[in-house]
């Protein structure tokens, strides 16, 4: 079976919209929270809420060391979602692990298919979340050079994390919604540019290569 990488680029971009998502780095937890039927909590809480040791809790899950997990109980024909995350990692990769667990309830993954499928369509879904590309054509249109660097302090990601969607297939998201996404930060993109023409330098050593990533946007 052939993860749907298109379909999860499009869900990722029609979440931005639909949460009205203006600024970078995007945050996932807000949105986690704003869907019914979803619980989010820490390993930590999760711990102290069963009175059970936090290494035991990621035994159960069949996990020694996880950044976030997703449980999904059916309870009267409706998924349930329980999401726990690692609170002491990093704040990107915070931001990657709860986008990627995001991805898996928007996507509709209920265990009943392959699980490095919906891996592989999780991680796209969070890359097109936290790395939109309307965001970055807006941000190299203004002609601000982007580095690794300003990349992820503005989205989060790296280049090594974009080197993972360079192998994927080319995917194209309807126009209308890459201009949606376009549209509401643009108001960001004119801040980040006013910034940069103050403090851009000339060293282009580090600039990203955004391989493939980028085809399939359309202005």
């Amino acid at each position: 079976m052939t993860p749907d990488y298109q379909n999860a680029a499009i869900k990722a971009t029609e979440t931005l919209i639909k949460n009205n998502v203006t600024t970078a780095p995007v945050d996932p937890l807000p949105i986690l929270k704003r869907i019914q039927g979803v619980m989010v909590m820490s390993f930590e809480s999760l711990s102290n809420e069963i009175n059970q040791d936090r290494n035991c809790v990621l035994s159960m899950l069949g996990e020694t060391n996880q950044d976030a997990y997703t449980v999904v109980n059916i309870v009267d024909g409706k998924p349930q979602y329980l999401v726990m995350y690692n609170k002491m990692l990093a704040a990107n990769l915070f931001q990657r692990a709860l986008a990627r667990e995001l991805g898996h309830i928007i996507l509709g993954h209920d265990g009943t298919r392959p699980e490095e499928v919906r891996n592989a369509e999780a991680k796209c879904f969070a890359h097109h979340l936290i790395c939109p590309r309307p965001l970055i054509h807006s941000i190299r249109s203004t002609g601000i050079r982007i580095t690794t660097e300003l990349l992820g302090n503005i989205t989060g990601c790296y280049d090594m994390c974009l080197s993972c969607m360079r192998k994927q297939p080319k995917v194209i998201v309807p126009k209308e919604l890459n201009q949606l996404v376009r549209d509401q930060f643009l108001p960001y993109i004119m801040n980040l540019f006013h910034f940069q023409r103050y403090a851009s330098h000339k060293d282009v050593s580090a600039l990203v290569d955004f391989g493939n990533y980028m085809d399939g946007y359309e202005e």
